[in-house]
C-alpha cells in the first residue's frame, strides 16, 4: 500500500469539493512558477506547501461563521491565509490588502487564473486606505499583535473579529497588546505546530 503524499493527506483533511481542490492545485501551481522569480515565500517552505502554507491557512475556516460575508486580510503577501479560504469558501467576499505591487501582481494571476469573483485586492498601505465595514480581519506573519489592532482598529466595527497567527510568543505579544488595548481573546493551537496559536479577538477598543 502506498503511502499519500503530502498533497493528498492536506486534502483528506479538507475534505472539500472538486472545484476548490482544482483552485488549491492551480494555486500551488502558479506559486511554485513565480517563486523562481520573485521571492514569495521562503524557498524551504516549497517542498512541503500543501501543509506548510495550504493546510496552515485553512484551518481558519474553523473560525468562519455563516453569518460572516466579509474577511479582510492585512498584509497579504502571496495570499495567506485568505486566497486559500477565498478558494474554500465562494459564498464570502475576500478582501486583499498588500502594498507590494509584484506581489499583487502575483495575487491577480491566480484570482484570474480560478475565476475567484469573490476577492478584491487592495494595492496601498493599510493606514492609506478608506475604512470600510468587516466581520473578520485575519493576518499572517505581519506584525506583532499590538501593530496589528493598531492597522485593524480603523476597520473595527461592533461584531468585527481579529483572527491572527501567531508563534510562540503570542503570550508575549498578548501582555503587549493589552497595555494599550481592551479585547476578549479565544486562543486554539494551529494544527501545524505545537507552537502555533491562533487568536480570535472581539470586543477590541482603544485603551
Amino acid at each position: 500500500m502506498f503511502a499519500l503524499s503530502e498533497r493528498e493527506m492536506v486534502l483528506e483533511k479538507l475534505n472539500c469539493d472538486v472545484k476548490a481542490v482544482q483552485k488549491l492545485d492551480t494555486y500551488v501551481s502558479l506559486l511554485n512558477e513565480w517563486q523562481q522569480k520573485m521571492n514569495l515565500v521562503s524557498n524551504s517552505t516549497l517542498p512541503v506547501v500543501w501543509s506548510r502554507h495550504i493546510w496552515d491557512s485553512a484551518q481558519l475556516s474553523s473560525c468562519l461563521t455563516k453569518a460572516d460575508k466579509t474577511v479582510l486580510d492585512l498584509g497579504s503577501g502571496a495570499g495567506f491565509p485568505a486566497l486559500v479560504l477565498a478558494c474554500l469558501h465562494a459564498d464570502k467576499t475576500f478582501v486583499l490588502m498588500e502594498s507590494d505591487t509584484k506581489k499583487c501582481t502575483f495575487l491577480h494571476a491566480v484570482i484570474d487564473a480560478n475565476g475567484l469573483d469573490n476577492v478584491e485586492i487592495i494595492n496601498d498601505r493599510i493606514e492609506k486606505t478608506q475604512r470600510f465595514q468587516t466581520d473578520i480581519i485575519t493576518a499572517r506573519a505581519l506584525a506583532s499583535l499590538d501593530k496589528l489592532l493598531a492597522y485593524a482598529l480603523p476597520f473595527i466595527s461592533g461584531g468585527t473579529r481579529c483572527v491572527f497567527m501567531k508563534g510562540k510568543k503570542a503570550p508575549e505579544e498578548l501582555a503587549d497588546a493589552r497595555k494599550k488595548f481592551f479585547f476578549d481573546v479565544e486562543q486554539k493551537v494551529s494544527v501545524t505546530s505545537d507552537e502555533g496559536r491562533i487568536l480570535i479577538l472581539s470586543r477590541v477598543r482603544k485603551k
